[in-house]
C-alpha cells in the first residue's frame, strides 16, 4: 500500500466514522515525512473547502513516552475555527474519542522561525484553560506517531475558556501552572505545565524551529495534554481547572 493508498483510506475512515488497521510494524509503515506530506495534503483540501486555519497543536509533548515510541520530538497538527466549539459539543459523529487538558496561547504579533525564548514570550498576547478533544481514526488507537500525523494530528475540537492577557514573565512561568481535570464535578486527574516538554514556553520554541511561515497574529497554539488522553461519552460534563501566575478561568465542555 502507498501513502497516497494510505491518505485516500483516511478519508474514507473520516467520511464514514470508522478506524483502519495501522501499518506499524509492516515493510511499509509510514515514515514522519510522509506523514507530514499527507497533513499538508489535508490541510490543501480543507482550505479549499472553506476551512479556516487557527493556528497549531502539538502531541506527544510528553518525553517519558518518546522512547517507547521511536521518537525526539513532538509533532504538530493544524488547527482550524470550524474545529473550535464552546459549551457543548456532539460526540455522535467522532471515532474513539478522548480528551485532554490544555494550556492554550495566543499571539497578538507575528513571530519569526528561530525566534528565541524572549521573543516568543514577548509576542503571547493571552493565555487560557483548553480542552481539545482528539479522535483516532486507527483501531484501538493502535497507530505510529507518523499515523497520528496524517490523521489530522488526531484534532477533533477544541473548547477555549476565557482569554487572560499574558506578559513575558507570566508566559515563562506557566512550566509551574497546575491542571486539575474533573468529570462531573469529580476530580479524575492532574498534571503540571512542566510535563508539556519542560513548559509551554519551550514547547512554542520547538514549534517555531520545525514551521517555516513562523506564527501570525491572532495564531492559536495549544501546547499539549496536561493528562493522560481520557475516553469520553455522551452526557458527561468535563471541566479543566488551570492556577497559574495569572488568573485564569475554568473551561467546560459538555459531551451531548
Amino acid at each position: 500500500m502507498t501513502n497516497v493508498d494510505l491518505g485516500a483510506e483516511l478519508e474514507a475512515a473520516r467520511r464514514g466514522r470508522f478506524a483502519i488497521t495501522s501499518r506499524r510494524g509492516s515493510a511499509d509503515a509510514l515514515s514522519l515525512d510522509a506523514a507530514y506530506e499527507l497533513a499538508r495534503d489535508l490541510e490543501r483540501e480543507r482550505i479549499s473547502g472553506g476551512w479556516r486555519q487557527a493556528g497549531w497543536k502539538l502531541g506527544f509533548t510528553n518525553q517519558a513516552i518518546w522512547s517507547r515510541l521511536g521518537l525526539d520530538s513532538p509533532i504538530r497538527a493544524r488547527i482550524y475555527h470550524e474545529t473550535l466549539c464552546s459549551g457543548d459539543l456532539d460526540g455522535a459523529f467522532l471515532v474513539q474519542p478522548r480528551i485532554e487538558p490544555e494550556i492554550v496561547v495566543g499571539f497578538g504579533v507575528d513571530v519569526p522561525q528561530g525566534s528565541d525564548l524572549d521573543v516568543i514570550a514577548a509576542a503571547v498576547e493571552w493565555v487560557a484553560a483548553g480542552l481539545e478533544v482528539v479522535q483516532c481514526h486507527f483501531e484501538h488507537w493502535e497507530m505510529t506517531p507518523a499515523e497520528a500525523v496524517a490523521d489530522a494530528g488526531v484534532h477533533a475540537a477544541l473548547a477555549i475558556g476565557p482569554r487572560a492577557e499574558a506578559n513575558p514573565r507570566a508566559i515563562r512561568s506557566l512550566e509551574f501552572a497546575s491542571c486539575q481535570l474533573l468529570l462531573d464535578g469529580t476530580l479524575i486527574a492532574s498534571g503540571i505545565g512542566a510535563d508539556v516538554l519542560g513548559g509551554p514556553l519551550i514547547a512554542l520554541h520547538w514549534l517555531l524551529r520545525e514551521v517555516q511561515e513562523g506564527l501570525h497574529a491572532g495564531e492559536i497554539v495549544t501546547t499539549g495534554t496536561l493528562t493522560q488522553a481520557l475516553a469520553l461519552e455522551p452526557g458527561q460534563l468535563w471541566e479543566h481547572r488551570l492556577r497559574a501566575s495569572i488568573a485564569l478561568e475554568p473551561v467546560q465542555l459538555r459531551i451531548s
